[in-house]
């Protein structure tokens, strides 16, 4: 117990790390975009960049996670995070503007992939919910990065002397994954070996009913990121600075729930959370975009956080067990999860051009409602089948 404490302490120092520094280049991009004199048009490309970078590193990292140690390939791939971040700082001009943000794509796919599959490793030989106290730590790290990135930027200070900082804090915390030695294990030898082929077919469709549902989860999420506060801009016209609301209430709702979240999971069981938080969320939506008001905005948009929080954790950590190894399950998944993160924006942008912008955001009432019913078939557990059994009475 002692060993996979150690473990838990240096794969969270990994999130929260990681997060800060994501959190940083969130708000360092209008800067730099500034640096270098990329038009809107040039800074979306250079952006799309970054996302084909990381979607591709996504399966990269799964094989190399799968092959060696986690708890090396996530510190090597957490310095090379911390030296893209740093260099990014630097970018003086377009190009390597586009180069910069094409290596820490590539380097941030990879290592998500890498500390996720360490984090479902983890859960696994802790036989207990813990996944999301590892994402709580990396949105609390990505408030830290942007609070820190907000304040020297308000304070005159450019992204040649942010970035560089923001690595060197972030440094020590991605050094802590050295710790707590992890060999690549296979999930599927280890708790199903010998499985028919009827059996396998069955953890093949559910594995592809939980990579739909990291995609329309992140979707949901990036749509709401980009488009939220254009939304309360235009309806909440007499609230001075009432745009900024949603997405506020949002990360409260989201920061709340994972904090909560083992043990919420723990208590009830993997699929009964995930389906309820989807359903909270779906009617959040709803309410919101039939009844915009400020109070109904901080309500609708901290109960979507809540209902939100969980569902990325969940569905890594049974993708994990569903898969031939932690790393193939996780790559899979966050890589089904990314993508939708950088279509959301543009189908709900897309969807705007043709009708209303309220219109257009209906969809997210139905991504959400159909996370819920995916997660019936989708969240089936073998830990929560034991643990409802030992709590049923004697039959």
């Amino acid at each position: 117990m002692k060993t996979l404490s150690t473990q838990r302490f240096c794969g969270t120092s990994t999130f929260l790390a990681n997060g800060f520094g994501t959190g940083v280049w969130s708000v360092e991009i209008a800067s730099a975009q500034a640096k270098t004199g990329a038009s809107d048009a040039v800074l979306g490309l250079a952006l799309l960049v970054f996302a084909v970078a990381a979607l591709g590193a996504m399966q990269l990292g799964g094989r190399i996670a799968a092959r060696y140690p986690l708890n090396y390939v996530c510190t090597a791939l957490g310095l090379a995070f911390a030296l893209s971040l740093a260099a990014l700082g630097f970018a003086g001009g377009i190009a390597s503007l586009v180069i910069g943000l094409a290596l820490l794509g590539a380097v941030d796919g990879a290592l998500d992939v890498a500390m996720n599959a360490r984090a479902s490793m983890i859960e696994n030989r802790m036989q207990r919910p813990v996944m999301s106290s590892f994402h709580a730590a990396w949105s609390i790290g990505g408030a830290a990065g942007a609070g820190l990135a907000g304040f020297l930027t308000a304070h005159g200070y450019g992204p040649d002397i942010i970035m560089p900082a923001a690595a060197a804090i972030a440094l020590p915390g991605l050094l802590l994954a050295i710790g707590g030695h992890q060999a690549p294990k296979s999930t599927a030898a280890e708790n199903s070996a010998g499985l028919a082929s009827a059996e396998h077919r069955t953890h093949t469709t559910q594995l592809s009913l939980l990579c739909l549902i990291a995609f329309l989860a992140l979707l949901t999420e990036g749509a709401l990121a980009n488009w939220s506060s254009i939304y309360l801009q235009s309806v909440l016209t007499g609230v001075s600075g009432g745009f900024a609301i949603g997405f506020a209430a949002f990360s409260i709702g989201m920061s709340v729930g994972r904090l909560a979240g083992d043990r919420v999971v723990a208590r009830f069981g993997r699929r009964p959370v995930g389906v309820a938080g989807a359903t909270l969320a779906a009617v959040g939506f709803a309410i919101v975009l039939t009844l915009p008001t400020f109070t109904t905005a901080f309500i609708c948009f901290a109960l979507i956080g809540l209902g939100l929080s969980n569902i990325v954790p969940i569905t890594f950590g049974i993708a994990s067990r569903v898969a031939r190894s932690e790393a193939v399950g996780i790559s899979r998944a966050a890589s089904a999860g990314y993508a939708g993160f950088v279509v959301g924006p543009a189908l709900i942008g897309g969807l705007a051009g043709v009708v209303t912008l309220p219109t257009a955001l209906t969809v997210l009432i139905l991504t959400t409602a159909l996370i819920a019913m995916t997660g019936v078939p989708a969240y089936r557990s073998r830990q929560d089948s034991e643990a409802g059994e030992a709590r049923s009475p004697v039959r």
